[in-house]
């Protein structure tokens, strides 16, 4: 997967451990628990894939696949949504 960005009309707001991701084109809104807030915040300081699983992995107490795995879907979900792309 190429390294991604957040998308310029997605604009995002910390609430407690969770961040809410506002669409700002269709409208729509996305709700990120506390593992999710962490992923979008450092795909907003430019880490990639790679360097999300190895962060998290130091940072939570969860197997390497199941890790993996996961922070695959909501990558490719964020995708699907248009609330990041691949950076140019």
């Amino acid at each position: 997967m190429a390294e991604l960005r957040i998308a310029d009309h997605a604009h995002s707001v910390r609430m407690d451990d969770q961040v809410i991701v506002a669409d700002m084109r269709s409208g729509r809104y996305l709700g990120l628990d506390d593992v999710g807030a962490r992923v979008w915040d450092l795909i907003g300081e430019g880490a990639t894939r790679a360097c999300i699983v190895e962060r998290l992995s130091a940072e939570y107490d969860v197997a390497a696949g199941v890790l993996e795995r996961d922070v695959q879907r909501l990558l490719q979900d964020l995708l699907r949504r248009r609330l990041v792309e691949c950076a140019s």
